[in-house]
């Protein structure tokens, strides 16, 4: 007889009940979108791919416990205790290198950053170890050292860990969005709206695992139906992620890192003077002129350094004019020139050989949602109810 029974006699596999179909289903589809990532990563060489692609590994991972779980498998094969179907400490630091790379394409993957993942290689060989040994240990051990030790340790610091890379990446995102202002006229296909939903949304539902995990390593022990209802919430997570993340963060060659912006933002919060007031107002008035005159926001992929180019500076001091010279940042500052020959031409008729969006896309707008976020800004109407007599 065997030191520990490989199934309980008579418990049958059940993999088609209803709970564990809803996790198969969406561990299917993440494994499927995973694999499509790490195609498209090798294909394109883009790193964000890869990152997306173990994400959403780690995540599918994570249900495998409650998918076999409902099925019986772990009470017909016990010696299945402690193998580590999910990896602890690793879903914030992928997401964490996913913003990243998604946000500058030049970001490599370097030695020293294997450091990230110290914690989850440490988890994997303690967690390997305890699933070598035989039942009787694995019972000793969950019993008087698991469950009141190491099981509350791993709770508190892996959401210790993951709050605060999920803290960094959100911080890079919002720092990401301020740039992309600061430097491109149109944003609309570089901002990644959906990364922001994601985030935020993955925040939530990592609070609320949070909150399922220290209630059963703290007060009340909660069993696999009872956390079947935070799986639900991050089986839909795993669907969002897979269709949107594969459909919408297509490779685009945008390079911003913290350290990029850094010169500007230190200028704005100490007020510092990069230019002399004299000759501030001197600029502002050369590049109102060639704002004017040259019509340079007519190009709908304007960007700060190109229009730097044409007024004669470098970029930092074409922030700090448009910044504190117009107090703008430079998004709105080309958008509200675009806005105002929006409005001459339709107080010219050109509404009678044109539509709204020719008139937009003549003004220098590369997209109907840019024109429409943009008009409504700066007029405080929509353009439909634009009455060519309104006053500016």
């Amino acid at each position: 007889m065997p030191i520990f029974p490989l199934f309980i006699e008579g418990l049958p596999l059940d993999f088609f009940n209803p709970r564990s179909i809803i996790l198969f289903v969406c561990i299917l589809q993440g494994a499927i979108f995973a694999a499509l990532l790490l195609i498209r990563r090798f294909k394109q060489k883009t790193a964000a791919d890869f990152w997306l692609a173990a994400l959403l590994v780690l995540l599918c991972s994570s249900l495998i416990t409650p998918l076999i779980g409902f099925a019986n498998v772990y009470d017909r094969n016990q010696w299945l205790t402690f193998f580590p179907f999910g990896i602890a400490y690793g879903y914030s630091v992928c997401i964490w290198f996913y913003v990243l790379t998604l946000t500058n394409a030049r970001r490599k993957f370097e030695s020293k950053d294997w450091f990230f993942f110290a914690p989850s290689i440490i988890y994997l060989i303690f967690r390997f170890y305890l699933f070598a040994q035989n039942l009787e240990f694995k019972d000793w051990f969950n019993e008087n050292y698991y469950l009141p030790i190491a099981n509350p340790f791993i709770t508190v610091t892996e959401f210790v860990w993951n709050l605060a890379f999920l803290y960094f990446s959100i911080r890079h995102y919002r720092k990401y969005r301020a740039w992309l202002d600061e430097n491109y006229s149109d944003t609309e296909k570089i901002k990644f709206d959906w990364l922001r939903n994601f985030l935020y949304i993955f925040t939530f539902i990592f609070i609320l695992g949070a909150i399922f995990d220290f209630t059963s390593s703290f007060f009340v022990k909660l069993s696999y139906v009872q956390y079947f209802y935070f799986e639900v919430f991050l089986a839909l997570l795993i669907y969002y992620l897979a269709i949107a993340g594969y459909l919408r963060s297509r490779a685009i060659e945008v390079n911003f890192s913290e350290a990029e912006s850094a010169p500007i933002e230190a200028a704005t919060e100490n007020k510092k003077a990069l230019v002399p007031e004299s000759e501030l107002q001197n600029l502002k008035i050369k590049l109102r002129d060639l704002m004017e005159n040259e019509k340079p926001f007519l190009d709908p992929q304007l960007t700060l350094s190109a229009l730097a180019k044409r007024l004669g500076v470098n970029t930092t001091v074409l922030s700090y004019i448009i910044n504190n010279g117009f107090g703008v940042n430079f998004n709105d500052f080309v958008n509200e020139f675009r806005i105002n020959a929006v409005k001459n031409k339709l107080r010219n008729g050109a509404l009678e050989n044109s539509n709204l969006l020719d008139v937009a896309h003549d003004s220098g707008f590369n997209s109907k949602a840019t024109f429409n976020r943009a008009f409504k800004k700066f007029t405080g109407i929509a353009p439909k109810d634009f009455d060519g007599d309104d006053a500016d």
